[in-house]
């Protein structure tokens, strides 16, 4: 069992809250907590296992309060992750501890704590570990939106650069080259809207929207739209503030919603080539059915010996998914293509 989910399932039972100790906790939003932590004595240094053990006993102190708010599967599934991205950082969520025991026991040296553990900070933090990027798939984000001003196209694509650099914020990988995962299509157009009453300032309005689809089956993921105004000495500067401020206001919100769809409906789509018969398709979703990572499998279309089924995942990745199917025993598979949500192979025959 990988070194990390026993450290984590051991979490679970290494303490409990204490309402004894100076420490208490001062707001709903923090936790008491009492965990023990462990160290080697190596070498006669007494010193350097006591900075250790103390250090794992906040490790620990953590990892239990991370056990309220994470399922066991969540936990186990998530326990790399976990150790990399907070544990081991105990200083950014540990506010202060009292140290309620040290002693020796044989080679090793032990410490027990009481630590007051900012639990909504781990909340939040937890929360933005799901939803990074790189563990939704990494996915390949291109943009294609059209840009015009006063009918003719812009200059400049205000737009999509605008729109580029949040999704860049959040975490996304954004390139115009290689074959993308996901597509940001839309349009901004601006247009004169007054000169007059303004001082010499020129007015103008834009209407930016977009649609977020998934490259590979075309789902819409989602859609977003804004219109706003806005002012310039000239016509170009008060049309590109105007496609500016639209892009940003869309762009406040777009990488998340994306963020979201990606955690809340996983799917990968897998296109299988070489399938004879219905039957022996029948054949196949039951067998895909009973693999771990999936929730469910589902014929989106069948033609011409190709089938393209959407697979609900409960965990992992299209990685994960192909990997599981070079594995299955009762089909023989060629895995040909592995993308962020997709997954094309051929039935040996």
């Amino acid at each position: 069992m990988n070194k990390y989910v026993c450290v984590f399932l051991a979490f679970l039972f290494a303490g409990c809250a204490s309402p004894g100790g100076r420490i208490k906790a001062t707001s709903p939003s923090a936790e008491v907590v009492e965990a023990d932590g462990m160290a080697p004595i190596v070498n006669g240094d007494v010193t350097g296992a006591k900075k250790t053990a103390l250090h794992e006993a906040l490790k620990n102190a953590l990892g239990l309060v991370v056990g309220v708010y994470v399922s066991q599967e969540a936990l186990v599934s998530k326990a790399v992750l976990i150790e990399d991205s907070i544990t081991s950082q105990t200083e950014g969520y540990v506010e202060k501890y009292d140290v309620l025991k040290e002693w020796r026991e044989n080679d090793f040296y032990m410490t027990r704590v009481k630590a007051l553990v900012r639990k909504e900070d781990l909340s939040a933090k937890i929360r933005a570990l799901e939803l990074e990027p790189k563990k939704l798939g990494n996915p390949l984000v291109r943009f294609s939106i059209d840009e015009l001003v006063d009918g003719s196209p812009a200059a400049s694509k205000y737009a999509e650069d605008e729109l580029k650099q949040r999704f860049i914020e959040q975490g996304f990988t954004v390139s115009d080259a290689g074959e993308p995962d996901i597509l940001v299509q839309g349009r901004a157009e601006s247009s004169m809207n007054t000169d007059a009453g303004l001082g010499g300032l020129i007015s103008y309005r834009a209407a930016v929207s977009v649609r977020v689809v998934k490259a590979g089956s075309g789902d819409v993921m989602t859609t977003a739209s804004a219109t706003l105004g806005g002012i310039g000495v000239t016509k170009s500067d008060a049309a590109k503030t105007a496609i500016l401020n639209g892009a940003h206001k869309i762009g406040a919100d777009l990488p998340s919603a994306v963020q979201v769809y990606l955690r809340e409906r996983a799917v990968v789509s897998v296109t299988i080539g070489n399938v004879a018969s219905m039957n022996q398709l029948n054949d196949f979703i039951r067998t895909v059915r009973v693999i771990n990572e999936i929730r469910d499998c589902r014929v989106r279309t069948y033609a011409n010996e190709v089938a393209v089924l959407d697979l609900d995942m409960k965990k992992g990745t299209s990685g994960d998914v192909a990997r599981r199917l070079e594995q299955m025993d009762r089909f023989k598979l060629k895995i040909n293509k592995t993308g962020a949500y997709d997954v094309e192979a051929t039935l040996v025959k």
